[in-house]
C-alpha cells in the first residue's frame, strides 16, 4: 500500500495545494475526519474549520493548517480533493489582522441595510471563525 496520496485544495481564486501527503484532517459536515492512503471513497460537504495537512504521517507535529469556509471533499484510495468556498493558509494570517477585519466588517454592518446586512453578517461569521482557528 502506498505511503502517500494526492491532495488538492482548490478555492475560487486558486489551487492552494497540489502535492503528495501522508495524512489530511478535514472538517466534514458530520464532524472532522482523517484521510490516509487507501481511504474508502467518500463525498462530504464541509463546515467552516481547519484542514491539517501532514506530509510525514500522523506523528507530523508541524502540519500545514488551512482555514476553509465550507465546500466539498472528494476522497478516494489514492486522492483527496477539496473544493473550498474560501480558503486561506493560517500561516498568512495574524490575530491583529483578523481582529481588524472583524472590526471593519462590524462597523460596516452597523450602517448596512437589506441584503448588504445579510452579506456582511455572513462575512463576520467567517472572519470570527478564522480568528478562532488562530487561537
Amino acid at each position: 500500500m502506498a505511503q502517500t496520496f494526492k491532495f488538492e485544495l482548490v478555492s475560487p481564486e486558486a489551487k492552494l495545494i497540489s502535492e503528495d501527503v501522508a495524512m489530511v484532517t478535514v472538517p466534514g459536515e458530520e464532524g472532522v475526519f482523517g484521510v490516509l492512503p487507501g481511504h474508502s471513497p467518500l463525498l462530504s460537504s464541509l463546515q467552516m474549520g481547519v484542514i491539517e495537512v501532514r506530509k510525514t504521517g500522523i506523528n507530523d507535529n508541524n502540519p500545514r493548517r488551512v482555514f476553509v469556509a465550507g465546500g466539498f471533499a472528494d476522497v478516494g484510495a489514492e486522492h483527496c480533493t477539496v473544493l473550498a468556498e474560501e480558503a486561506v493558509d493560517l500561516a498568512n494570517l495574524t490575530v491583529a489582522g483578523v481582529d481588524a477585519e472583524v472590526g471593519k466588517l462590524e462597523a460596516a454592518f452597523g450602517l448596512a441595510e437589506g441584503h448588504e446586512k445579510a452579506r456582511l453578517a455572513a462575512r463576520i461569521e467567517v472572519a470570527k471563525a478564522k480568528r478562532a482557528a488562530l487561537a
